[in-house]
């Protein structure tokens, strides 16, 4: 079984994130669309490209990776905008908010690499013929 190509995984999940920050703005009424769009798009695309590439994600991609990159991308992400723009406030909140993060970009993430699998043909197990 191979992987799609890393340039469209990498694609891929970058869009995956900043469709995740395009859903999530609905909830967001302060300030102009593109400071709110930019204020979460630059904490999360900008984290994930750097943790992608420390941890070596689309050199040996695959499920496992994705996961490890999430993991670890997706919840400083979330610390670093909660920092820049101040919110939520409370640590009932925060957490709140890093729930939902995560579940959702995850939810994302899978649905992308999930197209990528079903267009191109890669990244399933193929049947094998009796």
């Amino acid at each position: 079984m191979r992987e799609a190509p890393a340039a469209l995984l990498a694609s891929v999940d970058l869009v995956a994130l900043v469709l995740f920050v395009l859903v999530g703005m609905r909830r967001h009424h302060e300030g102009t669309y593109l400071s709110i769009l930019l204020r979460n798009v630059i904490p999360l695309v900008g984290t994930w490209a750097v943790v992608a590439r420390v941890l070596g994600t689309y050199r040996r991609p695959g499920i496992g990776m994705l996961l490890r990159t999430w993991i670890v991308a997706v919840p400083i992400a979330l610390v670093l905008r909660s920092l820049w723009v101040g919110s939520p406030t409370g640590f009932g909140s925060f957490l709140t908010f890093l729930a939902v993060g995560l579940l959702f970009t995850l939810l994302f993430l899978l649905i992308g690499r999930g197209l990528v699998a079903l267009v191109t043909g890669r990244g399933y197990p193929r049947r094998r013929r009796p």
